[in-house]
């Protein structure tokens, strides 16, 4: 046994950390998954058959041969039968902690082909709901995806709901309520308490029609009403949400803004009580709009820069930074911030740079981009960011000249999955050959940047991650309307990193995870469909059959024996 025990130290010295292998010598593993094709994400180790875990990290990965050696007679020993074997996916920008608080409340439709069965889902959920209670479509579909090639109209939603007020949102252009929804939010009585932004649609005789516009703040603000709720459902509907995330090989991610500071106590209260089944990091938007950068330094007065307890994260300062240099989803040029709102991102830079906060902030356009950049190279004059991990999100329109300028800064980008709803919209505002381009992915890789993803899910992305990686390797956007040109595409190994290693190290963590290596903690999803080979157009269908985090069954579809 000794000289077995040798020889695997000999042909894993570049694996292993001396931690891990002091571990390893010491006790034999607790768990073995062998057999199978692990895609490591280890530069040093790319690929390999079989890993061994002693308590929550993993202490050798190898052959079969190397691995079986460390087992003992109390080892349990996993046979992968060929399975793939991936780290535990990190969603770099994710409204989780929001979103999953009404994740039971919600209906989702984007996976439903036509508008009938859209409907009939729409239909079967309020079947199940007690009289008068609302159910909702909240984003995360596209009328190009139904077969009709159109949305509901207003008829057809109050005839397959008749007895429930029903709300159907369209990412964040605009809303249709039923009958019923009508009558509940009083849209035809004077006086309507609706959030401000949000517009009610009259027809000619002044009665509401329906259809309600307004924007990010005002829509969140209206469905917060509508799906309202005590704590302990919650913290269950949330719960729930994790779990799913689970199932699809998710084990952490980034929230970049949740709301409120009440909207993060059922994460908590999930950590608190031992129930958290991902490692979940947030940022903290502002709250109102003026003199942020005065909120934000009152918000870190008594706060580390960023700090974490193993299962949740403190990440910094997240996405709305002054409300003036937001574009919100915005698809064209033509965004100018006035000046006092540049001014106040500098204060608010500035402030970040010097206290050392991480940052991420969004921007959809390239002209808010370009807006954001002028403001961080004056901070960076002073204080210098290229080892802050600060990132723009989204930058759906991104041009080179922004991703050279994002480079010289140190900057990273986090990409995200909008453009596979919002192609067709990005081409009517920005032309065909901006929209065949976006996101520019291929182009902050190739240029050096640090790129990370995220689905901006639940409202304008599919929660999972697996939509997201195939989005990046076909370009196709729902529905087949816009097709991103074959040179900026990624291979698939490019793609599963931008979710893996590159995460982690977004979330100040690529010591810990993100990577299957010796030392690091063992997250980890074993496939159902092998990634590196199933067909293109498939890869959105993967979930885990085995999803592990710190070495312990989060997740267990029983498909291992």
């Amino acid at each position: 046994m000794r000289r077995l025990l040798r020889n695997t130290v000999l042909t894993m010295t570049l694996m292993c950390s001396p931690l891990a292998l002091s571990a390893a010598l010491a006790q034999a593993p607790d768990l073995i998954l062998r057999n199978g094709e692990v895609i490591t994400m280890d530069p040093a180790n790319p690929q390999a058959q079989a890993l061994a875990i002693s308590g929550e990290r993993i202490v050798a990965v190898g052959s079969n041969q190397d691995i079986d050696a460390l087992a003992a007679k109390d080892t349990q020993v996993v046979d992968l039968a060929g399975k793939t074997v991936i780290p535990g996916l990190i969603d770099t920008h994710v409204h989780a902690i929001r979103g999953g608080q009404t994740f039971q409340f919600e209906t989702y439709w984007y996976d439903e082909g036509t508008l009938e069965q859209a409907l009939a889902k729409l239909s079967s959920a309020a079947a199940k709901r007690d009289a008068g209670q609302w159910v909702a479509v909240v984003g995360s579909w596209h009328p190009d995806q139904f077969s009709e090639k159109r949305a509901p109209t207003v008829a057809e939603l109050t005839k397959a709901v008749p007895d429930h007020p029903a709300y159907v949102q369209y990412l964040y252009d605009y809303a249709l309520v039923n009958a019923k929804g009508i009558a509940a939010l009083r849209l035809d009585e004077p006086g309507a308490e609706l959030p401000p932004g949000i517009v009610v649609e009259k027809d000619a005789e002044g009665r509401a029609t329906g259809r309600l516009s307004g924007g990010i703040g005002p829509f969140n603000v209206l469905f917060a009403r509508i799906s309202a709720s005590g704590d302990e459902q919650k913290k269950a509907s949330l719960e729930t949400f994790f779990t799913k995330l689970n199932e699809a090989g998710v084990t952490g991610f980034v929230d970049p803004s949740a709301g409120p500071p009440a909207s993060y106590e059922p994460l908590f209260a999930l950590r608190d009580a031992g129930k958290l089944t991902v490692r979940a990091g947030y940022r903290i938007p502002a709250q109102r709009p003026g003199n942020e950068a005065e909120w934000f330094a009152g918000m870190m007065a008594f706060r580390q820069p960023h700090y974490s307890d193993g299962m949740v994260s403190f990440l910094g300062l997240g996405e709305a930074l002054v409300f003036g240099m937001n574009d919100g989803v915005q698809m064209g040029p033509g965004f100018n911030p006035p000046q006092a709102a540049r001014d106040e991102l500098v204060k608010v830079a500035t402030f970040a740079a010097q206290k050392r906060i991480p940052v991420e902030i969004h921007a959809y356009t390239d002209d808010a981009a370009k807006a954001i950049l002028d403001a961080f190279e004056t901070v960076s004059k002073s204080f210098p960011l290229d080892d802050l991990r600060w990132s723009i999100a989204h930058l759906n329109t991104g041009s080179a000249e922004t991703l050279d300028r994002m480079k010289k800064l140190g900057l990273a980008y986090t990409v995200q999955m909008g453009p596979f709803f919002e192609a067709p919209a990005i081409k009517e505002a920005s032309g065909a050959e901006v929209a065949e381009a976006s996101p520019p992915t291929r182009l902050a890789l190739d240029k050096g940047l640090m790129v990370a993803g995220g689905t901006d899910s639940t409202r304008i992305g599919v929660f999972g991650v697996w939509r997201a990686i195939e989005y990046q390797l076909t370009g196709t956007s729902l529905g087949g309307t816009v097709q991103r040109r074959p040179d900026l595409l990624l291979n698939r190994e490019e793609a599963l990193r931008l979710y893996t290693s590159n995460a982690a190290w977004i979330a100040f963590d690529e010591d810990e995870r993100g990577a299957l290596a010796a030392g690091k903690l063992a997250d980890l999803a074993v496939l159902d469909k092998p990634y590196m080979t199933v067909p293109v157009e498939q890869v959105h269908t993967i979930r885990s059959v085995l999803t592990l985090l710190g070495g312990k069954v989060v997740y267990d579809a029983k498909a291992l024996r």
